[in-house]
């Protein structure tokens, strides 16, 4: 029986639990797993007072846990509060079944009973099996395995605890393994008979000294520590963006010369994941050569609607892209419909993560004509470009299409659209909102007012927000259009892709990026911030049209800062049509292309909620960033500087302190001291003053006036260490400046330099306290031996 192991082990557990903080509200659910670590401790220790085996001790272990969750969660129900009667086991399976039925799209969870229980449970059965096998078994590097499921529950998730809380997450779980390693390594020891500590005062004087090897084995594993935190965050390849995870992304059909079937990517998680993101990271740049604002970049295409989310489809007839790059016809697009012409010259950035899955291409809607090396395969459906094994990082292609821009007439002339576009199943659990639908667009007879008033009704009644947490089926829905009214962008394109269905407009729902920010000189930056979701409708002529229902925020620009309002899709803006303006005009003000002036509508702002500040204002100030090179420069001017500062501050110091013969001798002998290790000079540690001195001056040549400067120095030293009265101190301080120039003089320029740039006096002190503080283990290891010692000591006294 090990009871320091048995502590170990559940401490242990505690500290990997911290990982789920962000998973669940309050904390009632860590308090419940300390409890559960500490019946499932005090059950290990009276199991094992016995040689039962190891399947005995872990079903002890979880009747064990049973009790206690019976006990904590079942205590009204249960007999005497404690033992379990049947009601209090139909109400544990009633709290878990609640429980596993809950869907919560975002965390933290809230912390309902079912949930904590869940918890609790996990919490205790990771402690069982931790116990059993680094206390019964004698594997605490196998325990690990339960530990770390603990540890990895949330990467499972798209929870962001932040870089603060993920590293004391994981310092706080490499400690417990750490320690239980310890302490199993303790035990073993100590079987062999006395553990021989390798700290001062620890060992007896015959012993060998081991500390140098102690000490440098816990450096290597500190150093090793830190190169594993911090090389994910100097290696740029390791940064990957989610909207590009290539995990999928659609098949290519049989026959058609696809190269291999791949899964569909989630392009709902990843849109969300990047939208979360606390610093968000370029994703690409273009120049765009055109007129007016450029459109937005097109990723995914999701046209099947189901009763939980909108969903890819499985691509059917595509074909190679040839050489020239020439593109299928848009679908339902008229060659007359009056647009701008697009030219993208695109660079993906190099943080992109590469996969041998299926790659899509962002691209404006529709292209007619993309230029790009590799083998590219054509969705005639969407356009989509596609490929199964070209890797994005960094890629450079072109893309020429149209800006579709009909005016107002034209879309109301449209008529009702051919029955081949499809596009217009909604499941029955959405018919309740049709009524919905139809109040809305009361009053509207084409299908393109319905389509202005629905995007319309959103930007009057609804808010943007990123914190709440509402899901994509049927019930989430209706609660976001008749309840809370407050969502992310993925909200309102699915509102706004769902009611129009539900009046007979074909709609879908397109997942990629805005436009971006011009960075100036015809350049548009995209970031992980700019993604978006937007929904599609149809119109014969037109084809497939852009529509931005999600709204501004009620002080301002602070919506989805640059999402734009399609100027087809708001008629009373632009009576007229869309203006013209010149090449390369920033839209991201007012709307694509009205100004404050003129309009007195308010554009959706900030993505990540900053209100205030126009999207324009945004992009000025992402032109003018401190470099992050300039920053590391300047640090590193720091650092090269701090020790020639610090060793004149402590001379300046330890003349300013000196104020009498005595101290004014010692401040001087220790400037000569100090001045001979900055200039690389040795000396002997039982070097009388004299005798260094003496040494010195006979073997650097130094002239008359410089010997009789050190050797009064040594004089007044001697003199007030051993004498009855000091020397007289008055010229020690001009003694020790001529003598530290004669150092000077007499060393090579590389020790020169060394002398004002990286002092010794004051660098190997460092080195020692860094050694010191490295060794903190040790400190612990031996306060703790000699608190122990200590204790039969003052018994027997």
């Amino acid at each position: 029986m090990n009871i320091r192991l048995t502590v170990a082990a559940g401490v242990a557990t505690v500290l990997a639990s911290i990982a789920l903080y962000p998973l669940l509200a309050g904390g009632g659910w860590f308090w419940g797993g300390i409890g559960a670590a500490i019946v499932i401790g005090g059950i290990g220790v009276a199991t094992r007072r016995r040689p039962l085996p190891a399947a005995a001790c872990l079903l002890a272990a979880v009747g064990g846990e049973f009790l206690y969750l019976n006990a904590v969660f079942a205590h009204r129900q249960s007999l005497a509060g404690v033992v379990p009667t049947w009601s209090s086991v139909r109400y544990l399976r009633l709290l878990v079944t609640q429980a596993t039925a809950e869907a919560h799209p975002a965390p933290p969870v809230p912390a309902r009973p079912g949930i904590v229980l869940v918890t609790v449970a996990g919490i205790g059965l990771v402690a069982a099996l931790t116990d059993v096998l680094a206390v019964r078994l004698h594997r605490p590097a196998i325990a690990g395995l339960p530990l770390l499921v603990l540890f990895c529950v949330p990467l499972t998730t798209k929870v962001k605890p932040g870089a603060m809380g993920a590293a004391l997450v994981f310092c706080a779980g490499v400690a417990g393994y750490l320690g239980l390693l310890s302490a199993d390594g303790r035990y073993r020891l100590r079987l062999w008979g006395r553990v021989v500590h390798p700290w001062k005062g620890d060992v007896e004087s015959a012993d060998p000294d081991v500390r140098p090897v102690a000490a440098a084995s816990r450096r290597i594993g500190f150093v090793a520590v830190v190169l594993a935190l911090f090389l994910p965050l100097l290696v740029p390849g390791l940064r990957t963006h989610r909207l590009f995870a290539g995990s999928g992304g659609g098949t290519g059909a049989s026959g058609q010369g696809s190269s291999a079937a791949a899964s569909f990517p989630r392009p709902l998680v990843l849109l969300n994941t990047d939208l979360h993101a606390r610093r968000p990271l370029p994703v690409l740049s273009y120049r765009f050569a055109g007129q007016g604002t450029p459109p937005y970049l097109q990723l995914y295409v999701l046209p099947l609607l189901t009763t939980s989310e909108w969903r890819m489809v499985p691509a059917t007839g595509t074909r190679a892209l040839g050489s020239g790059g020439a593109m299928p016809a848009a679908p339902g697009l008229a060659a007359g419909t009056s647009g701008l012409r697009v030219n993208e010259a695109i660079t993906l950035a190099s943080g992109l993560g590469n996969s041998g899955n299926v790659s899509y291409l962002p691209m404006p809607y529709p292209p007619q004509q993309v230029k790009v090396r590799g083998n590219w395969r054509v969705d005639p459906g969407t356009l989509a470009v596609h490929s199964a094994g070209a890797g994005l990082a960094g890629r450079h292609y072109t893309v020429i299409g149209k800006n579709v821009e009909p005016t107002p007439q034209q879309l109301r002339r449209a008529g009702v659209p051919p029955a081949s576009v499809g596009d217009l199943a909604v499941p029955t659990a959405f018919d309740h909102l049709k009524a919905l639908a139809q109040e809305i667009t009361r009053g509207r007879t084409s299908a393109y007012g319905k389509a202005v008033a629905l995007q319309a009704w959103f930007h009057r009644h609804f808010r943007y927000s990123l914190t709440t947490g509402l899901g994509t089926g049927a019930s989430a829905l209706t609660q976001f259009l008749t309840v809370t009214r407050t969502g992310s962008c993925q909200q309102f394109a699915f509102g706004m892709a769902v009611l129009a269905r539900l009046l007979g407009i074909p709609s879908r729902v397109a997942i990629g990026f805005t436009q971006g920010t011009l960075a100036g000189n015809a350049t548009w930056q995209v970031k992980t911030s700019d993604a978006h979701a937007w929904p599609e409708l149809y119109f014969n002529g037109a084809g497939w049209l852009t529509f931005e229902p999600t709204p501004p925020s009620p002080g301002g620009p602070a919506g989805q800062g640059t999402a734009i309002v399609p100027p087809y899709s708001d008629p009373q803006r632009f009576p007229n049509g869309p203006p013209t303006l010149p090449t390369g005009h920033n839209r991201n003000a007012p709307a694509r292309g009205a100004t404050a002036s003129t309009s007195g509508a308010k554009l959706p702002g900030k993505l990540t909620g900053a209100s205030g500040d126009s999207a324009a204002s945004h992009a000025s100030q992402q032109k003018s960033p401190v470099s992050v090179w300039t920053a590391a420069i300047a640090l590193l001017a720091v650092l090269l500087l701090t020790p020639g500062i610090t060793r004149l501050v402590r001379r300046r110091w330890r003349w300013w302190t000196a104020h009498d013969d005595v101290t004014r001798a010692h401040a001087a002998w220790r400037e000569l001291c100090d001045d001979l290790a900055d200039h690389r000079m040795a000396r002997g540690a039982g070097e009388s003053p004299r005798g260094l001195t003496g040494r010195i001056a006979g073997s650097l040549g130094l002239t008359r006036a410089e010997r009789e400067a050190m050797q009064r120095v040594a004089h007044a030293e001697e003199r007030a260490c051993y004498a009855p009265s000091p020397a007289a101190s008055a010229g020690l301080q001009t003694d020790s400046k001529l003598v530290r120039r004669a150092f000077a003089r007499a060393s090579a320029p590389p020790a020169r330099w060394a002398a004002r740039i990286a002092p010794r006096s004051v660098l190997d002190p460092a080195r020692a306290g860094l050694r010191h503080a490295l060794d903190v283990f040790a400190w612990i290891e031996s306060v703790t031996t000699r608190a122990r010692a200590r204790g039969p000591d003052q018994r027997r006294a």
